[in-house]
């Protein structure tokens, strides 16, 4: 049973001896609780989602989803397009015309830095179409990890493998032009993920991912992490407040704890579940 804002205070307070609110405010506790949540997804991976999105992805949040390029096509400013290795951007509406791009032809300058024209519209270079931005995916920047990514060809859906990203960039990106049907995947940073080969078409990919918990601000207000995940929070919430008021003896007592709790709700819920070889609890 997820629990709300205001029954974690109290549980916070208890451990705190502050039944009545003399040293702690609730805006404090508030706090460090909603950073106790985030530290228990980060050491447990529990709030998983799976996205949706189509190859290519738009380059940033809230853009529209690139359309395939084609000769005659009228697309509008704002729209995003894709041809080859890139996404563009439509900076002036029209009607595309004849030459496919990438522009400019004979050049060595890829990607172009400047916009062109293409029939009656304009074009800026946008992004590559083997990179999906956190920032673009469904849950935006709560997305914390991407654990597997399965691609939809035709009738069947095809598990991508993941590659660390010198492997994938050495394998994989050694041709700047290496168009396919992705096979592999890489997380770059903190927030950029690579698939490759590039996309020659349009994929819809499901991403299994980790995400980060939505703040609590009302006292009303309820956890998205349900039990047993919840346990732990009061733990990691009162080690902090006793952290920042130098009491680090009681502080670390309870980071003891928390970690405790952790290791007893892992082990509770992984024993339930009959191990196979292709993946491993997070």
């Amino acid at each position: 049973m997820a629990q709300t804002l205001s029954q974690y205070i109290t549980e916070v307070r208890r451990l705190l001896h502050d039944a009545n609110g003399n040293f702690y405010t609730n805006s404090q506790l508030t706090d460090y609780i909603n950073a106790a949540r985030a530290r228990v997804v980060r050491d447990t991976g529990c709030l998983r989602s799976i996205q949706t999105i189509s190859t290519p992805c738009t380059p940033v949040a809230g853009g529209s989803t690139p359309v395939i390029w084609s000769e005659g096509l009228t697309v509008n400013t704002g729209d995003y397009v894709f041809s080859n290795i890139y996404i563009y951007q439509v900076t002036s509406g029209g009607v595309l015309g004849t030459t496919v791009p990438p522009y400019p032809s004979g050049s060595s300058i890829y990607p172009p830095t400047t916009p062109f024209t293409d029939g009656t519209a304009t074009l800026q270079y946008a992004g590559n179409c083997e990179i999906i931005n956190y920032a673009a995916l469904p849950q935006g920047l709560l997305t914390l990890d991407v654990l597997n990514i399965n691609l939809y060809w035709g009738n069947s859906r095809i598990p991508l493998r993941y590659m660390p990203w010198t492997d994938f960039n050495a394998r994989l990106r050694y041709w700047q032009n290496y168009i396919g049907t992705p096979v592999a995947f890489s997380v770059y940073g903190q927030s950029t993920i690579y698939i490759g080969p590039i996309p020659d078409q349009s994929y819809t990919l499901d991403l299994d991912t980790v995400l980060l918990p939505t703040d609590l601000v009302n006292l009303t207000d309820t956890d998205n992490i349900d039990a047993p995940y919840t346990g732990p929070v009061k733990y990691y919430a009162a080690y902090t407040a006793k952290y920042y008021e130098q009491s680090f003896g009681e502080a670390e007592i309870y980071l003891q704890q928390y970690k405790q709790q952790i290791q007893a709700v892992q082990a509770s819920v992984y024993t339930r579940r009959m191990p196979d070889p292709y993946s491993q609890p997070y």
